[in-house]
């Protein structure tokens, strides 16, 4: 360790314990919210480059740690800073490992939340091979993301409508093309959900 990050020993323990697997993505928004922290993972920092060199506006300002691709990220760039400061400690990669297992079995129209991934989807027998998980994540997919014809065309990206951890039943898509009304085409989709009987719309432009 580098001898002038001694006096941040504690702030350094919760950086490591997320990248070991053992502490969580709240954990570490809750610990990001220090002055310690802000002031540790600013130390390399170079002012010609602060976004790309300050850790703590790295992590701060662009890794929600909400998706799993945040969390990714967020992995990365803690691995980095202990890196540069000398520290050692094992990286488990877990969310590295998860994010490519899942990447590999998503459908292009699909990218549920993380939660709903690990509590739903994701196959926790640690004895399953990967391409039997990936299987395994495809089936279960499918029997909760359900169509009524064909799956949907996002022209921003996926933002399928998930309540009380059910997704809605996708019922179809609508062209959008009213010069008068909008500025821009764009697209309507419409979901079903069969638990109330309602219905929500989700609206995207180009």
């Amino acid at each position: 360790m580098r001898p002038e990050l001694v006096k941040y020993q504690s702030q350094l323990d919760i950086l490591i314990g997320f990248v070991e697997g053992r502490l969580d993505g709240p954990a570490l928004d809750v610990a990001l919210a220090t002055e310690e922290m802000k002031s540790l993972l600013g130390f390399f920092e170079d002012q010609r480059y602060p976004a790309r060199t300050n850790h703590y506006r790295r992590l701060h300002n662009k890794q929600d740690r909400v998706s799993l691709g945040g969390l990714v990220n967020s992995e990365g760039i803690i691995e980095d800073f202990l890196h540069k400061a000398e520290v050692s400690f094992r990286s488990a990669r877990r969310f590295g490992g998860l994010y490519s297992l899942i990447l590999k079995a998503l459908p292009e129209y699909l990218d549920p939340p993380l939660e709903f991934m690990i509590e739903k989807i994701v196959p926790t027998d640690g004895d399953l091979s990967d391409t039997r998980k990936r299987q395994l994540i495809k089936e279960r997919l499918k029997e909760c993301f359900k169509c009524v014809g064909k799956p949907p065309k996002w022209i921003q990206g996926p933002d399928w409508p998930i309540r009380d951890g059910k997704p809605l039943v996708f019922m179809g898509q609508l062209p959008i093309d009213a010069p008068a009304l909008f500025h821009d085409a764009g697209a309507a989709y419409l979901f079903y959900d069969p638990v109330d009987g309602s219905f929500e719309t989700v609206v995207q432009f180009y």
